[in-house]
């Protein structure tokens, strides 16, 4: 028998596969890391390896080359597995997408039936043509559909297929149909109409309702559904499989016949039924998606009315916002092995202008547009350090940067990758049980910026006191990095963003802004044969520390002027 690789042990930055063009790993995409997002040829990949004690290899194998063959415009492309006596993994394109579940946060009530449409007909079109040649995609819920232009994309097609038994450890658990927890699991074409109805029905309504998720919690009433289609609706989703839809084609049909019901209702002097509310969950922001509220949230939030003779004037409303003012504005986390984390700044939800405000910038940096940043995060208040690296550099075994003769501990840590940073934000995530990464493109430019729409945060033209540069008037100007928060911070509270080192991010690098996210999300491509670096260094001239530029650089690349920060996400 093959003792293959242990997938817990795969590392960012690992090269698996063959000597020769092999798949750099970039990121986990599971908590078992039995998946991944991994670069090969500047293409992004999503590699999930065989687990030997979930499965037989050889449908594991069989499963992975049958799907290869599988094309269409609504599914994500897969590839021949890789095998050999160390490494077996099936191959798939990365979706630039938006994953439903974070697509979803912006409808907390349910979207509009022409969203639900645009949404859910490509993919219905798509499941019911390869349902017909005998494919099961197996695992259909808000992480394996993304958006694209407003369309759906399914990923993940067939993954799971292969598997003993699914479980929520493997998706959404709110999705499994209930044949899936029987002693021998048939995955059918059936199992994939019980996930999708589910879905169309929680955009249709909102995600919240699936956390108690039976059909007797439902509205009575769609306001963009005329009650005879609603009724149809509810039906199809009965978990018995005898209910299930025979074609999700006609099920879109009977949906689209809806869109004239509201035009209908204006016209006419009835008041429409009333909808019976349940529970919403909390609109928690771009790129992170809906939170999804427990029971207990739900009854402190949504109470049910009061019995008479009883007030709820001085109860008191909890929200998003309040729970994000109640958290404290400075964080430094304990690690497990007795050490902290960085020093972390809260950054409240905001807009802001992107790019080349003044007019003084490359082209990459166009065009300028909006972008909200709608929940919060913590934001490290310096570069990472020596200090700071080293403990993980010797918790792990990874090697040690040289610091150039410059001295270690306060001075920010240079000569590291791309995927070294990965590597150390993931670390702080296993370290702290919080989540860490490096920072979006937006989330650095709007922490840069602090409010200000000139070149740097404090005027267009550098001043000695605020930066580190070739030329800003500091003692450290073109010939060594300086101690982190040697220079005054911005108005955020964050020092160094402008000069010292230059700091890498999480996005892709592309050519300019065209087709930017527009809510705060990590941007990825297809093409990613390079990564972003912001804020200038010690060695640049000063517009190179401008808020507004950017430069591409390969992942694999070191550089003596080169760092990072990292990003503390909030949780639900």
């Amino acid at each position: 028998m093959n003792q293959y690789y242990d997938v817990s042990k795969l590392s960012i930055g690992q090269q698996v596969g063959v000597e020769v063009d092999p798949y750099v790993l970039n990121y986990p995409l599971s908590d078992d890391k039995s998946v991944w997002v991994a670069d090969q040829g500047g293409q992004s990949f999503v590699l999930r390896f065989y687990r030997s004690e979930r499965g037989d290899v050889n449908q594991f194998l069989s499963i992975a080359r049958r799907h290869a063959k599988l094309k269409h415009p609504a599914i994500t492309r897969s590839y021949p597995p890789f095998y050999s006596n160390l490494w077996v993994f099936s191959i798939y394109n990365l979706c630039g997408g938006e994953r439903l579940f974070s697509y979803l946060g912006k409808y907390p009530d349910g979207a509009s039936l022409n969203i639900v449409l645009s949404i859910f007909d490509p993919i219905a079109k798509a499941l019911d043509q390869v349902h017909q040649h005998g494919y099961i995609h197996g695992h259909l819920d808000l992480s394996s559909v993304h958006v694209v232009n407003g369309a759906g994309i399914l990923t993940g097609f067939g993954t799971h297929s292969w598997l003993d038994k699914i479980t929520d450890q493997d998706m959404d658990g709110r999705f499994i149909p209930p044949e899936y927890t029987k002693r021998n699991p048939n995955i059918s074409v059936s199992s994939d109409h019980y996930m999708f109805m589910r879905l169309l029905i929680a955009s249709l309504v909102g995600e919240s309702w699936l956390d108690n998720g039976k059909l007797n919690n439902l509205p009575d009433h769609v306001e963009t559904l005329d009650q005879a289609t609603w009724k149809k609706i509810k039906g199809w989703a009965r978990p018995a499989e005898r209910y299930r839809p025979k074609s999700l084609v006609e099920v879109m049909r009977l949906l689209r016949a809806n869109l004239f019901v509201n035009s209908s209702k204006a016209n006419s002097d009835a008041p429409p039924p009333p909808r019976n509310k349940k529970p919403v969950a909390l609109y928690a922001g771009a790129g992170l998606g809906l939170v999804a509220v427990t029971a207990i949230a739900a009854t402190l939030l949504w109470p049910t009315p009061p019995p008479a003779n009883t007030t709820t004037e001085n109860t008191p409303t909890v929200t998003s916002e309040s729970r994000f003012d109640g958290l404290p504005q400075v964080l430094e986390e304990d690690l497990n092995d007795g050490g902290k984390a960085p020093k972390v700044e809260k950054i409240a939800p905001a807009t802001f202008q992107m790019g080349d405000i003044n007019g003084a910038g490359d082209e990459n940096e166009s065009p300028v547009h909006e972008v909200n940043i709608p929940k919060g995060f913590y934001f490290s208040k310096n570069e990472v350090t020596f200090a700071q690296y080293d403990r993980f550099v010797a918790a792990t075994g990874r090697p040690a940067p040289p610091d150039n003769g410059w001295g270690r501990g306060n001075r920010p840590v240079i000569n590291v990758s791309w995927y070294d940073a990965k590597a150390y934000a993931n670390w702080l995530s296993e370290q702290t049980g919080s989540e860490y990464r490096l920072p979006t493109e937006i989330e650095w430019e709007y922490s840069a910026r602090a409010g200000s729409p000139t070149a740097y945060w404090y005027g267009n033209e550098v001043q000695p006191g605020y930066s580190v540069c070739d030329s800003c008037g500091s003692q450290w100007d073109g010939i060594s990095t300086a101690p982190v928060g040697s220079q005054a911070s911005n108005p955020l509270g964050i020092f160094d963003m402008h000069g010292n080192v230059a700091e890498w991010v999480e996005d892709c690098y592309h050519e300019n802004y065209a087709g930017a996210p527009s809510t705060n999300q990590v941007w990825l491509s297809d093409q990613c044969d390079g990564r972003v670096l912001r804020g200038g260094s010690w060695f640049d001239v000063p517009t190179v520390g401008r808020s507004a530029t950017r430069y591409r650089a390969e992942p694999t690349l070191r550089a003596s002027n080169w760092g990072f920060r990292i990003v503390r996400l909030i949780s639900p």
